[in-house]
C-alpha cells in the first residue's frame, strides 16, 4: 500500500512541469507546517484543564510553539539559500511528524510547554516555502505568487484548528488529544512525501559574476539584520510582527471564548475556523494578484490592517454566533492580503541570493507576534474577561494602520524604491 501511494505521487509529479509541481507542493506543505501550529486549539483548552494548566499556562503552550519557529527561521532560511529549498522542507516535516506524535506525552503543563517549543523548532523551515515562491516568481508577478503560494498558509493557519476539531469530537479528553496528534503527525508525513517526490529544487545556482552583480546593488552589502536598515525591510518587518500579533491574540483565544460565551463544542469551533479558511484561501489566490497591481503591496497592507481591526472588535462584543461568524469572516479578509502584501514588499527588496534570509527574518517576526500574541492574550482573559484580548488586537492594528499610512506619504515623498538599489 505504502510504495502503492509513492508510485502514485511520483506519477503525478512526472506528469507536472516544474513550476506547477513546486507550486502544488509548496502550497500543500505551507497548510501542513501552519497547520502544526493551531490544530491543537480546539482541544487545548478543555485538555489543557484536564492536566490542571491555567489559561496563561495554555496560551503559553500556544507560544511556545512559536517561539521556537522564531529561533529557527532565519537559520532554516539562510541554510536553505546555501544547500537548496527542498532537502530543508523534506527533513523539517519528516521530523515535525515524529515530534507531533510525541506530543501525547505532555501530561503536564511544563510538558506541554516544552513539546510544543521543539515541534516549533522544526516548523521553523516554514520561511522556505516563501523563499520557494520567490524563486519560481518575477518582480511582476511576485505578489501573485506569494498569495497563491500563501492560499497554503490561510487554509493552514485557519483550517489547523478546524482539523483539529474534527479529529477532537465532540467528546474531547486525553483520547482525542491523542487523535488529534496522531492526525497531526499524519499531515507532516504527507507533506514530507509530497515535498519528497513532487517538489523540484528552485534555488538558482548563480555564477560568480551574476552573483557580484546582484550583490553589489544591496544597500546595505552585510547579511543578517543589517540587511534591514533599508527602509522597505524595516517597514516589512515592523508589519509582519504586528500583523502576527494581533492574529494570533484572536486563534489562541477564540476557542476559550466560544466555550465560555458561545457555548460552542469543539466541532463547531473547527467549524468556525473552517470557513475563514475557505475565505482566507480564496482571498490570497483570486484577489492578491489584482489588488497589487491596483494599489501596491502597501496599500493591500493597509486595506488588511484596517479590515482585520474592525474584525477583531466585531468579534470581541459579540454575545451570538451570528456575531462571532461576521467578525470572524472579517478576519479572514484580512488575513488574506496581509500576507502576500508583506512577503511580496520583503521579497522584492531582497536580491536572488538572498530570498531565504531575507523571508526567514520576515517569518520569525511573524513567529514572535505569534509568541506575543497568545502569552499576552492569556493573560488579558483571565484579568480582564472575554473581549479583551480582541479589542487590544484592534488597538494595536488601528496604531499601525495610521503608522503605516504616515510611513506610505512619507515612502512617496522621498520616491522610496521597492528593490534595493533600484534608482
Amino acid at each position: 500500500m505504502r510504495l502503492g501511494l509513492v508510485s502514485i505521487v511520483q506519477w503525478i509529479g512526472l506528469s507536472m512541469s516544474s513550476t506547477t509541481r513546486a507550486l502544488i507542493a509548496i502550497m500543500f506543505v505551507n497548510f501542513v507546517t501552519i497547520s502544526g501550529f493551531g490544530f491543537l486549539f480546539p482541544v487545548f483548552a478543555i485538555y489543557g484543564k484536564s492536566i490542571d494548566a491555567s489559561a496563561t499556562e495554555i496560551t503559553l503552550a500556544i507560544a511556545a510553539f512559536s517561539f521556537g519557529q522564531f529561533i529557527s527561521s532565519p537559520f532554516w532560511g539562510q541554510v536553505s539559500d546555501k544547500v537548496g529549498r527542498k532537502p530543508i522542507l523534506v527533513v523539517s516535516l519528516l521530523v515535525g511528524g515524529v515530534l507531533s506524535a510525541l506530543n501525547v506525552f505532555a501530561v503536564t503543563p511544563e510538558l506541554l510547554i516544552l513539546a510544543r517549543f521543539v515541534c516549533g523548532l522544526a516548523a521553523g523551515s516554514f520561511s522556505v516555502a516563501f523563499a520557494v515562491a520567490a524563486d519560481l516568481s518575477t518582480p511582476q508577478n511576485r505578489t501573485r505568487v506569494m498569495g497563491i503560494v500563501g492560499a497554503g498558509f490561510s487554509l493552514g493557519f485557519i483550517m489547523g484548528p478546524a482539523i483539529g476539531g474534527l479529529a477532537a469530537g465532540n467528546d474531547p479528553g486525553p483520547e482525542a488529544f491523542a487523535r488529534v496528534c496522531y492526525f497531526g503527525a499524519a499531515l507532516f508525513g504527507a507533506g514530507g512525501l509530497l515535498a519528497l517526490f513532487i517538489l523540484p529544487e528552485t534555488r538558482v545556482r548563480q555564477d560568480a559574476a551574476t552573483a557580484h552583480a546582484s550583490a553589489s546593488s544591496l544597500v546595505p552589502p552585510a547579511g543578517g539584520l543589517k540587511l534591514f536598515t533599508h527602509p522597505v525591510l524595516a517597514y516589512a518587518l515592523g508589519m509582519a510582527l504586528v500583523s502576527a500579533l494581533a492574529l494570533a491574540n484572536m486563534e489562541a483565544t477564540f476557542a476559550i471564548f466560544a466555550e465560555d460565551v458561545l457555548s460552542l463544542p469543539p466541532s463547531g469551533i473547527g467549524l468556525v475556523f473552517g470557513g475563514m479558511g475557505i475565505i482566507g484561501a480564496v482571498g490570497q489566490f483570486a484577489a492578491a494578484g489584482p489588488l497589487s497591481a491596483w494599489i501596491g503591496e502597501r496599500g493591500m497592507l493597509l486595506f488588511a490592517l484596517g479590515v482585520l481591526g474592525i474584525g477583531m472588535v466585531v468579534v470581541g462584543t459579540s454575545t451570538s454566533l451570528g456575531q462571532a461568524v461576521v467578525g470572524m469572516g472579517l478576519i479572514a479578509c484580512g488575513f488574506a492580503t496581509v500576507t502576500p502584501a508583506i512577503s511580496g514588499l520583503a521579497s522584492l527588496a531582497a536580491s536572488t541570493e538572498q530570498q531565504g534570509t531575507v523571508l526567514g527574518y520576515i517569518q520569525s517576526a511573524s513567529a514572535f507576534g505569534r509568541v506575543l500574541g497568545p502569552a499576552g492574550a492569556g493573560v488579558l482573559y483571565d484579568r480582564f474577561g472575554p473581549p479583551s484580548p480582541f479589542m487590544a488586537a484592534a488597538i494595536i492594528l488601528g496604531f499601525s494602520l495610521i503608522g503605516g499610512w504616515f510611513e506610505w506619504r512619507a515612502a512617496r515623498r522621498r520616491h522610496t524604491p521597492s528593490r534595493i538599489g533600484a534608482a
